[in-house]
């Protein structure tokens, strides 16, 4: 067959006809260096909005000196956010964390685990790095389960951080932190959010709580601190970290913040929060699982019920009948698709409240499985589970100055005595040897060893030669009366604090 060729005068239309369209201009692409300057200064404005919200906490406990272990209790290493103490092993030893302003009239949130074993709880506003302000706070309540904790101090004038809706936040959206990390306040990290609903294992078994993962730089010191969205509201609570090392390695977990915001309501009440107990430890069976005992995918199997620690088997799932191997399927007629659902919904109904299960009850070796539904009342989680907690006893503000003072020679005092008051040898006079928590002392940064050389009030220099001179002046002082102290530290160097008499209550000094 001989090729046939078309004139190129009628090629030249079909070329036109079926020849694309001109490309359209494609938009300019926004240059590189314009996107990173816009994300740099979402940061900065991100990291100054935060700075009067985020507070450094320290945490002391008297009865835990530093290296002294409590009875029955050995040495170990610290805990994530423990300092190791230095010094003095009759000091007190400390913990750090950070905190977040909650509400303007003086509410804070931070982690239970920072503050569970104070004594007394300083919390300090690091806006102004160089002279921070501090307080004493009040331990209002708290909630294990959650290890979130509330904290109150007495000031009206605070800047609340906003809450954000943490079921919105997306993974891979950038997320940054702000903490005290190794005692270094306010420093801020970023990083995304790597994954959402991670649960974490508690004495072998998953924690209710679910939680954010991060890999913006979490360390010892940042718990208790915010993990916010580039609008600078806080969407967790950082809480732990995932590490061989105890430091750092992108793996960081924050409670969402409407977990905060919902039990935010219940703890500034001192409330516990109520959760419901079922009983009973279960797994997940898979799909192939479920086609041959004929359930739905995802149904729960009751792997074993809860037990006392001498074997004793407890609970409401017991008490309603329910055994061992049990496959629930539903609750009040909704099937169960998830674990977290399942959690989540035993976990957030009241103790006292009755739920409807579908069960299905494999058979006997010949048998088939049986089918029935049962109701359970449950329980209270907190009162079945854990044994009897004592809420930490927390040293509130005094009314007094605070100031414990002793009439020292140090030429005359031995060299273990001068190691313990800080002093070198030459000072005499009225030397600090106690400050009460909380107090105008305490609050003024007044610390043990210093030496009050005199003390400004009315406008007249008055001299402090022992503690006498020193109670006459503050037995005599009005309330509101403001009092300029001039010390004189271990090196003889001069420092100077104000104390403010309290307005409502009579003073008086601390002895000892």
């Amino acid at each position: 067959m001989r090729a046939r060729f078309l004139p190129l005068f009628l090629i030249y239309p079909l070329l036109v006809c079926i020849a694309p369209a001109p490309a359209q201009t494609p938009p300019v692409a926004t240059p590189p260096v314009a996107t990173a300057e816009a994300v740099q200064e979402a940061f900065v404005s991100v990291a100054e909005k935060l700075r009067p919200s985020v507070v450094t906490i320290i945490c002391e406990n008297a009865s835990k000196s530093a290296g002294t272990p409590r009875p029955g209790e050995k040495i170990a290493p610290p805990d994530e956010d423990e300092i190791m103490p230095f010094g003095d092993p009759s000091e007190p030893s400390s913990s750090l964390g950070t905190g977040i302003v909650i509400r303007s009239d003086g509410y804070l949130v931070t982690n239970y685990h920072v503050v569970r074993d104070a004594d007394v709880i300083r919390v300090l506003f690091n806006a102004d790095r160089e002279n921070p302000e501090r307080a004493v706070a009040k331990l209002i309540g708290f909630d294990e389960e959650s290890d979130l904790a509330v904290l109150k101090i007495a000031r009206t004038d605070l800047v609340a951080a906003t809450l954000a809706n943490s079921d919105a936040v997306r993974i891979g959206q950038w997320a940054l932190a702000m903490g005290a990390p190794f005692d270094q306040p306010q420093t801020f990290t970023a990083g995304v959010i790597s994954a959402k609903g991670r649960h974490l294992d508690r004495n072998g078994a998953q924690s209710l709580q679910d939680y954010l993962q991060t890999d913006a730089s979490i360390n010892p010191g940042n718990s208790g601190g915010p993990l916010v969205n580039l609008a600078g509201e806080v969407i967790g609570i950082n809480t732990a970290i995932l590490s061989p090392s105890r430091t750092n390695v992108g793996i960081g977990f924050s409670v969402p913040s409407n977990t905060v915001a919902r039990l935010m309501p219940i703890l500034v009440t001192g409330k516990s929060v109520q959760r419901g107990f079922l009983g009973i430890q279960y797994v997940r069976i898979n799909d192939d699982v479920a086609k041959e005992f004929g359930v739905s995918p995802g149904a729960m199997q009751i792997g074993a019920l809860a037990k006392k620690k001498d074997g004793t088997i407890i609970g409401p799932a017991k008490e309603a009948g329910l055994r061992e191997d049990d496959i629930i399927t539903a609750v009040n007629g909704e099937f169960i698709t998830s674990s977290d659902q399942f959690r989540v919904l035993v976990a957030t109904t009241p103790p006292g409240k009755v739920l409807k299960f579908a069960v299905t009850r494999p058979g006997a070796e010949a048998g088939a499985p049986t089918q029935f539904e049962t109701a359970v009342t449950l329980g209270d989680r907190a009162l079945q589970l854990d044994d009897a907690k004592i809420k930490p006893t927390i040293v509130t503000q005094t009314q007094a100055l605070g100031l414990g003072l002793e009439t020292k020679n140090a030429d005359k005092l031995t060299p273990p005595e001068k190691i313990k008051f800080g002093l070198t040898g030459r000072e005499k006079g009225a030397v600090v040897t106690k400050i009460a928590p909380g107090s105008p002392a305490d609050e003024s940064d007044l610390g043990r060893g210093l030496r009050i050389v005199r003390a400004r009030i009315g406008g007249v220099w008055i001299p402090v030669p022992d503690t006498l001179a020193w109670q006459k002046i503050e037995k005599e002082a009005a309330p509101g009366a403001r009092i300029l102290v001039q010390l004189r530290d271990k090196d003889e160097i001069s420092v100077y604090k104000l104390l403010v008499v309290p307005a409502k209550a009579a003073t008086g000094a601390v002895t000892g």
